[in-house]
């Protein structure tokens, strides 16, 4: 049998900050307490987790399975168990035995009456659908896990407006699909914004010279605050404050500083919004986890600098979601190599089945992805590794 992939999904917490990992397999009913055990070990998740806890599910045998919990620090964890752990006293007793030693557990709920049966020894988190919760569970039972502090966790969130109404009932996780859907109610950013961001774009792809770059820095005071920002939120590690554009290229480079560039399109440079924003921290987990995954990878003839365009092509996969705009109708005023514009239009190339098992991976479609990653080479080991690196990687950005 061969080994199974893993796969991590944000979770966003009420503010839309990344707050949990939701770890989950293409071998769901096969896969093993030891491989999940040995997953989190060869893929070093631990630092990660000790950042954003993972979500996974458990069986409840597993429990009692070789210490399969005590491998986890306490916080760096929250297991869900399946409904039927309520008829499960010897089940229900070892979570409770382990709630006191500070781990959590949380209980998937698919019928409102398991809420009250859920005791409060053993679970402080319940995992509910986001249709079930807003459609049919009563808002009694939503009062009632408030007033005994249960935290809820929502899967299945479509939408952002979804979204907001379980942030308001106080849920404290909810699954981040819908960052990459259609917003309808959000105002398109101005057709100025557009331009800029597209001008913008346009020198970055073409490694623009520093004084054209500074001159739309100069039209949008903005860009440049955000940029620094976003620099000096991770990639020199709090060494030194960068301060000025010119100040950024002499410690960075320009290849370096031109990926922040790159990010920085996803930044919020028309409002006033500082918010946390999860469409540019998945943009960069996508570009950071393809640049990582194309590391054991022979670069084509045509792609001699296969990391970079991997991490291009990552980070501009979403940039028909920010503009709201068709792929092709960027792409059209983009003058990117044509690897990469074949992979953001058409899925064609290395660069584009990797981004193409990336977004099934992160649609749930396992299986499509895990068959992409093995027809590539891309050994289980690898694949997870890389995904905890760009997580880590990309959670640490903020414009704080």
């Amino acid at each position: 049998m061969p080994a199974p992939y893993f796969f991590f999904h944000p979770m966003l917490g009420p503010e839309r900050s990344w707050s949990a990992l939701h770890w989950q397999t293409n071998a769901r009913d096969r896969v093993t307490a030891g491989e999940f055990i040995d997953c989190f070990a060869a893929s070093g998740a631990a630092p990660l987790a000790d950042r954003i806890p993972l979500l996974l599910s458990i069986a409840p045998e597993w429990l009692v399975q070789g210490e399969f919990i005590q491998k986890f620090g306490s916080d760096q964890a929250i297991f869900v168990l399946p409904a039927h752990a309520l008829d499960d006293p010897a089940a229900l007793a070892e979570c409770a035995a382990l709630r006191k030693r500070g781990y959590h557990f949380a209980l998937r709920v698919d019928h409102a009456d398991a809420i009250r049966r859920a005791p409060l020894t053993a679970f402080d988190h319940l995992l509910l659908d986001a249709s079930f919760s807003r459609h049919e569970l009563p808002i009694l039972e939503l009062i009632y896990c408030d007033r005994v502090e249960l935290r809820r966790i929502a899967t299945g969130v479509t939408s952002p407006e979804l979204f907001d109404w379980l942030a308001a009932k106080r849920f404290a996780l909810c699954d981040s699909a819908f960052v990459t859907a259609p917003d309808a109610e959000r105002a398109p950013d101005p057709d100025a914004a557009r331009v800029k961001m597209l001008k913008l774009l346009s020198l970055v792809v073409q490694d623009a010279e520093t004084r054209a770059i500074e001159e739309v820095f100069r039209e949008e005071p903005k860009l440049s605050y955000n940029l620094l920002r976003l620099v000096n939120s991770v990639a020199i590690g709090g060494m030194t404050q960068i301060s000025s554009f010119n100040q950024a290229i002499a410690i960075l480079g320009r290849r370096q500083l031109q990926r922040w560039l790159q990010l920085l399109i996803y930044a919020n440079q028309f409002g006033l919004s500082n918010e946390p924003n999860p469409l540019m921290q998945l943009a960069a987990a996508r570009g950071r986890q393809m640049e990582l995954l194309c590391g054991a990878l022979a670069a084509p003839p045509d792609i001699p600098e296969l990391g970079d365009a991997a991490f291009m092509t990552g980070i501009f996969s979403l940039l028909d979601v920010l503009l709201k705009l068709p792929m092709r109708e960027i792409l059209d005023v983009l003058p990117l190599d044509d690897a990469i514009t074949a992979a953001l239009g058409e899925r064609r190339g290395v660069l584009g089945e990797l981004l193409a098992a990336v977004q099934a991976s992160e649609a749930g479609e396992y299986a499509k992805a895990a068959a992409i990653f093995a027809a590539h080479g891309i050994a289980p080991a690898s694949h997870a590794m890389a995904q905890t690196s760009a997580f880590f990687w990309a959670s640490r950005i903020n414009l704080d």
